[in-house]
């Protein structure tokens, strides 16, 4: 990929809940960033803070959490600053989002036209006429043949890939610089989510469109992603571009993830698997959050917490193994 320019970038992001036990740290400390028309793959383990860190970079996290430090600079803008109003013109605009689950995210009293035709008319100014015909052209491009049909439809009477692509088109339609897809294809059999993949891919490749793709698949991610970002425990263990990844991943977390992963060339009568469980936030180990779990976890594991650092060009993680590297900043 050519040295693009950077649309995204995130310093240092910190998003805590404020619980009646304590404050628990969800997000910590993580930096990241995203070119123009660059897919990153965000992976790991539910309870990572993957889907956290997506509703952070909208200020779309529910009480009792809140951002409690760091920046989410946007075109040089930072939208940790921003207030409710001004993000309402970032949402849906400049910045869209997939959630995961389509039939909890459409209002279910609503068609599937006026869902998609409001955020037309309120960001591109267009009057209800114009703004129905780009909404059922939006649904054509998605793969819908009966479009007009399902722009008078309910959310109800449309399978769940149709669903998803409804909410691809709700994403796309006012041509954002930004993708947010958080598990877009969970819930979808593997041919309607090659499908949704490939439209988002032809459709980013259109528009120039950058995508964060959240997800614990990794063949979503080689499928889609251009860099990888690994988490773990609320903080980024491993970014990598995506051949590197697969081919020599670093952390012994990403190893793990790599080795629990079915090959169809090397067929097995047991899958690998990650001994232990994903700590809880509340109750993270002292030292490198992931020792419980790895097999080559030392005293110095156990007892200091590693940094970020560069392992080789292009490449960074958060583990002792490497610690004879020079420590970064991003």
């Amino acid at each position: 990929m050519s040295q693009a320019e950077t649309l995204l970038e995130v310093k240092d992001l910190s998003t805590h809940f404020f619980t009646e036990d304590g404050v628990i740290p969800s997000v910590n400390g993580i930096s990241f960033k995203v070119k123009k028309g660059e897919t990153i793959g965000i992976v790991g383990e539910s309870g990572c803070g993957k889907s956290v860190t997506s509703l952070s970079l909208l200020q779309l996290v529910s009480k009792p959490g809140r951002i409690v430090g760091g920046q989410i600079l946007f075109n040089g803008a930072d939208l940790s600053t921003y207030t409710n109003k001004q993000m309402r013109e970032i949402r849906g605009n400049k910045i869209s989002m997939i959630f995961q689950e389509p039939l909890t995210s459409l209002n279910p009293v609503f068609t599937i036209g006026s869902q998609i035709s409001e955020p037309i008319r309120l960001h591109q100014k267009l009057d209800k006429a114009r703004a129905k015909e780009q909404a059922i052209i939006m649904l054509s491009k998605v793969g819908i043949s009966n479009a007009r049909k399902i722009y008078n439809a309910f959310p109800h009477q449309l399978s769940g890939g149709m669903r998803q692509r409804v909410m691809i088109a709700m994403a796309l339609s006012c041509k954002p610089q930004l993708l947010i897809a958080d598990e877009p294809t969970t819930a979808l059999d593997v041919t309607i989510q090659a499908q949704i993949l490939n439209l988002m891919k032809e459709l980013s490749q259109e528009s120039n469109t950058s995508i964060i793709m959240i997800t614990h698949d990794l063949g979503v991610v080689a499928e889609m992603a251009d860099r990888v970002i690994v988490m773990y425990a609320g903080q980024i263990v491993e970014q990598n571009n995506v051949f590197e990844l697969f081919k020599n991943p670093k952390h012994p977390y990403t190893q793990g993830l790599l080795n629990s992963t079915p090959k169809i060339h090397q067929l097995k009568d047991e899958l690998e698997s990650i001994e232990g469980n994903v700590p809880t936030p509340s109750n993270m180990p002292i030292g490198c959050k992931f020792h419980p779990r790895c097999p080559f976890a030392n005293e110095k594991c156990r007892k200091h917490e590693p940094p970020l650092i560069q392992a080789d060009q292009g490449s960074k993680v958060r583990c002792w193994l490497h610690d004879e590297k020079e420590v970064i900043g991003l």
